[in-house]
């Protein structure tokens, strides 16, 4: 007697036979995430900004400005690589990019600083890159407020002072600064493990999105239909399945290079943080049916879906704090499963967070994946109707 096959496996073993025939399924799944994954290691490798380049115009050659440029090249964030004659030849390298910042040692610094008069140090940063400027100008004001503290407490010991006098006269008020969750400002804790998953969750609308939809632009949702038993719920479900699994290979990867090669943090929950990624990717999954419900057009339907991924990444909070939006932008940020899927990971890998307040983002993902299965009626619709057939 014959085994009559479950609909859903005879739609899974279908869908089989066109990732292993067809390369565009091939580079959704796997090639794509790949190379994304392996050159965003590769790009963040470092963690933290180091050795940026600039310049110093040292019209004073006294002892102090020497030790002015010793000290700003031993600082990690900067490098001295040029010392230039006059402010023409700095700004003709900047203007080159062959620096980011002009440090200039006025003549006289070292006199006024021994009469004990004020003794300005311009700098010139550039600050086309944000992140960049803000990193030296922390290291460069740093690294000279240093060196004028250095200098009072001398003046200060020579007048017959002890050293904790001085430096009570110098700092009357001490601020004992502790940063928390990211002390080294490490670009790993908070800036690629968004753009890890922003490709794995843009890979995994993307490839939804094209295999939801070439069912219509081929004309072969009469075949997807009478394979799952004339069920869009298991055809969904079936042509859905490699692909999640998939995925969540590439999640377990994402975590390996993070958690264990990189080094990140990971303070709360791992189990909290491994549902929260399955989730995600089967809230995104399931939104394929937004975008080829919306537009029976497969090439509209790729094109908008990569669009709304890439906007996710700007309107998660991280190329711009959430703090500084308007409150509409605010609101627009909530329609990304990105910026749940953050608040989970900062959450649970950096805070250890309870776990009860992770579940809250959870909730709020699967509101994607019930907003998506009310689609499932108008998918059924063109896949049975020839009219919505061979567009796109």
């Amino acid at each position: 007697m014959a085994r009559i096959k479950s609909p859903i496996f005879s739609v899974i073993q279908r869908e089989a036979e066109h990732i292993l025939h067809n390369p565009a399924y091939r580079f959704m799944l796997l090639t794509g995430p790949l190379i994304a994954i392996v050159l965003l290691f590769f790009i963040f490798q470092k963690g933290v900004v180091k050795e940026i380049p600039v310049a110093i115009v040292d019209q004073d050659e006294s002892s102090l400005s020497i030790k002015i440029e010793n000290n700003l090249d031993a600082a990690s964030e900067v490098s001295v690589v040029i010392l230039a004659h006059d402010m023409f030849q700095a700004k003709a390298a900047m203007e080159r990019a062959e620096v980011e910042a002009i440090i200039l040692i006025p003549e006289g610094t070292e006199k006024s600083v021994m009469a004990g008069t004020e003794a300005p140090v311009p700098v010139f940063i550039n600050g086309s890159n944000v992140l960049k400027a803000g990193l030296l100008q922390r290291s460069i004001l740093a690294t000279l407020k240093t060196m004028s503290v250095g200098v009072q407490l001398l003046k200060l010991e020579a007048g017959g002072l002890t050293q904790k006098q001085a430096m009570n006269r110098i700092v009357p008020i001490k601020v004992n600064q502790h940063t928390l969750f990211n002390p080294f400002f490490n670009y790993n804790y908070f800036l690629n493990s968004a753009l890890f998953h922003l490709m794995l969750f843009l890979f995994a609308l993307i490839s939804s999105i094209y295999t939801l939809g070439i069912e219509l632009k081929r004309g072969t949702g009469h075949e997807l239909l009478m394979c799952s038993n004339n069920s869009v719920r298991l055809a969904v479900m079936g042509k859905l399945a490699p692909f999640t699994v998939i995925f969540a290979g590439f999640a377990m990867l994402i975590d390996l290079i993070m958690y264990k090669i990189q080094g990140v943090p990971l303070n709360g929950n791992f189990l909290i943080l491994f549902l929260g990624q399955i989730v995600s990717i089967v809230s995104c999954q399931l939104m394929g049916l937004i975008f080829v419900g919306g537009t029976i057009n497969l090439r509209l339907a790729l094109s908008l879906g990569s669009g709304y991924s890439m906007v996710g990444m700007t309107f998660c909070g991280l190329t711009f704090p959430f703090e500084g939006m308007p409150l509409i932008a605010r609101i627009f940020t909530s329609i990304f499963p990105l910026t749940w899927w953050e608040k989970i990971f900062i959450e649970q890998s950096l805070y250890a967070a309870p776990i009860k307040n992770s579940l809250v983002y959870i909730c709020y993902l699967l509101i994607f994946q019930v907003i998506s299965l009310a689609f499932l009626p108008t998918y059924k619709k063109y896949l049975s109707n020839k009219r919505y057939w061979f567009k796109g």
